[in-house]
């Protein structure tokens, strides 16, 4: 039988990137597992790293108002997206998620947060 190995974080060394948990995208069905707990587990690992001094990148995916810069999949296709608007509060990080000071905020306008 294998032996187990312990994973060791160093806070301060340490980022957690959470991506695309906005009020926009939890409020829509996701599989395996619900989107809000999905979104309280990241909430609760961020609080934990950011109590022992970690990194938090929190990423969420915006347009510009004219909605120019917005990809236009076949696929996805949440529903506004043929009418062109999302909700209003699309983009806004969800409540309990942050973010907190220190933070970091990247608004990513692709379907890649490292593009």
């Amino acid at each position: 039988m294998a032996e187990s190995k312990r994973l060791t974080v160093a806070p301060a060394t340490t980022a957690l990137v959470v991506i695309d948990l906005q009020r926009g995208i939890v409020a829509r069905p996701a599989e395996p597992h619900a989107a809000t707990a999905v979104a309280a587990n990241a909430a609760r690992l961020a609080e934990a790293l950011r109590a022992k001094g970690g990194f938090v990148v929190l990423v969420t995916v915006s347009y510009s108002p004219d909605f120019r810069d917005a990809l236009r999949p076949d696929s996805d296709d949440p529903g506004w997206a043929r009418a062109g608007t999302p909700p209003a509060d699309f983009a806004e990080l969800v409540t309990e998620l942050g973010p907190r000071p220190g933070d970091h905020v990247v608004v990513k306008r692709q379907w890649g947060a490292f593009y």
